[in-house]
């Protein structure tokens, strides 16, 4: 499907062309992403319908996303080569019947496309003697323990899982190959990229290089399905599909010091079983050892970048306040996670926290978020250890004198502060500011502009020339949560260049260390473009002093 139906006779214009690449519906999630793009008007919202019996359902899809082959096969869209969306979420356990886009343009204009045809449902048949097989496995264990308690715990939260007949055989063969090794870690992680991904990868390959081996159970959201990614020293890894992590726990029982670490569970369908399982395992198997690390807060909130339903930072405030902005959170990153209170989801959270060997953060503006969600966390099991950049130019940028040019580094989301960007590149056009905006990397924000020129993706060895090329002499990084830490923060203090950044997370912890960065206590576009000019005619003021 590549284009919809016209306009109806009354909205006169050319009609919204877009495609669904792909919607798949298991169990009670969905996930799906295609593009929506105009050749006359921006996008302003894209959104999913849906109908079972008994039920309706609006998801609102994350727009923006970076799709430069619809910018080659529609070169005269407006914003195609942004014009990507992404949207998932959850449903009632119950078939859809019909599904509808809605596409909605910057003018008001609208238009609602039947799309039930595209939607894939997947393990449907399967999944009510796939689930009766785990639970009479899992019940006979607990039975010959004397677990009544426990049977009783299993069942109650067998509503999200879809386990497999195979998953038995899957983990029984590799006790075996697993035996052999120093020990065993079971990471838990992520498959959506970025730094928290590249530290499990180096996690691994620290284990395998200690002759240990690892198992990473990762969730796959394109397939929605658990992966277990098996990691031996000396050999070639391997993947299995799993229903659930709970075929883990036949691993604890036969490995009982096996280390359980966990990176980062954004986008597992099952966030807070695995969080009571994670405590119950390192009460029930007491030579394990659990680490959890804090890449993001998503052990604070289903909002684990701590913006509120209005896209501001929330700082952690009362449980009241958050009980009520999470009920009426937009945001798709939200929707990565099961519907939910906050009560039970700090609850469940802050069990597994009281239960961890080690809390790991990696900034102490972290530590500090943690503690006011968890205040009775056990302070020695906190430890602060920062990551270690790579990045070492070859060379420094030679910063080029005259107007200003602001670059800006890196996927620039929403929560990475699209917004800001555009709004500042608005008011530059606005108010005839001579200064122009370079993204060097996507802006996951639809804008059009002579002042704005976005790079797409790059390689890190070419970041220095990419810099001298446009001419960028200050850099911004508009992120507007408190990050735990950033490797690109660390790129621009390594490039010496100005730097000007919000006072959020470790951020602003780190420039605050840095004669070269400035700090807005503000989050607006007004406040940064503020303090860029400002900072840039100090530097260019011969007499100046920028320490």
């Amino acid at each position: 499907m590549t284009s919809s139906p016209p306009l109806p006779a009354s909205i006169p214009g050319p009609a919204i062309r877009h495609s669904i690449d792909r919607l798949v519906v298991s169990g009670r999630r969905l996930f799906g992403w295609g593009w929506a793009a105009h050749a006359e008007r921006e996008i302003a919202s894209v959104h999913l319908e849906l109908e079972g019996e008994g039920w309706k359902r609006r998801l609102q899809a994350g727009i923006g996303l970076s799709r430069h082959d619809v910018e080659d096969a529609y070169p005269d869209l407006v914003n195609a080569a942004a014009s990507g969306f992404v949207v998932t979420g959850y449903i009632p356990e119950r078939t859809p019947l019909r599904a509808w886009l809605d596409v909605e343009l910057q003018d008001g204009r609208r238009e609602r496309v039947d799309v039930t045809h595209v939607v894939e449902t997947r393990y449907a048949k399967r999944r009510r003697w796939r689930l009766a097989a785990w639970v009479a496995h899992a019940v006979w264990r607990r039975l010959k323990r004397g677990d009544i308690a426990g049977i009783v715990r299993r069942a109650k939260t067998q509503t999200y899982v879809a386990p497999s007949l195979d998953d038995i055989g899957v983990v029984e063969a590799l006790i075996a190959a697993l035996r052999r090794h120093r020990g065993l870690s079971i990471v838990f992680d992520h498959n959506m990229g970025g730094g928290a991904n590249q530290y499990c990868r180096n996690i691994v390959a620290e284990r395998n290089g200690r002759g240990e081996a690892v198992l990473l159970c990762t969730y796959n959201l394109p397939m929605l399905e658990y992966r277990l990614h098996v990691h031996e020293p000396g050999a070639e890894s391997s993947v299995f599909r799993i229903s659930t992590f709970l075929a883990l726990e036949r691993i604890l029982e036969k490995m009982p010091s096996t280390e359980l670490f966990v990176n980062s569970p954004v986008s597992f369908d099952e966030p807070l079983l695995l969080a009571e399982w994670l405590a119950r395992m390192r009460a029930e198997f007491p030579a394990s050892r659990l680490t959890v690390t804090a890449h993001d807060y998503f052990s604070i909130c289903p909002s684990f970048v701590l913006l509120d339903a209005d896209g501001r930072y929330c700082g952690i405030p009362e449980i009241s306040r958050c009980a009520e902005c999470l009920r009426r959170h937009p945001a798709s990153y939200v929707a990565l996670s099961p519907p939910t209170e906050i009560g039970p989801w700090r609850a469940l959270w802050g069990r597994c926290l009281q239960a961890a060997d080690e809390i790991r953060c990696f900034s102490e503006s972290t530590r500090s978020h943690l503690l006011r969600a968890y205040p009775t966390l056990d302070l020695a099991r906190i430890a602060v250890v920062p990551h270690k950049p790579d990045y070492v130019p070859a060379r420094l940028p030679r910063a080029a004198r005259g107007p200003l040019v602001i670059g800006v580094i890196g996927e620039i989301s929403p929560q990475k502060g699209a917004w800001i960007v555009r709004d500042m590149v608005s008011l530059i056009e606005r108010d005839g500011i001579d200064a122009r905006v370079v993204v060097l990397g996507t802006l996951n924000v639809a804008y059009r502009s002579d002042r704005l020129r976005v790079s797409g993706a790059y390689r890190r060895e070419e970041l220095v020339d990419l810099i001298e090329e446009h001419g960028i002499n200050m850099l911004f990084f508009p992120s507007i949560w408190p990050e735990t830490f950033s490797y690109v923060v660390a790129e621009m203090v390594a490039l010496r260049l100005p730097v000007v950044a919000f006072d959020l997370g470790a951020p602003g912890e780190r420039l605050r260390q840095y004669p070269m960065a400035r700090l807005c206590d503000e989050v607006s576009a007004e406040a940064a473009l503020a303090a860029l000019l400002d900072f840039h005619r100090q530097i260019e003021r011969p007499s100046a002093s920028v320490a």
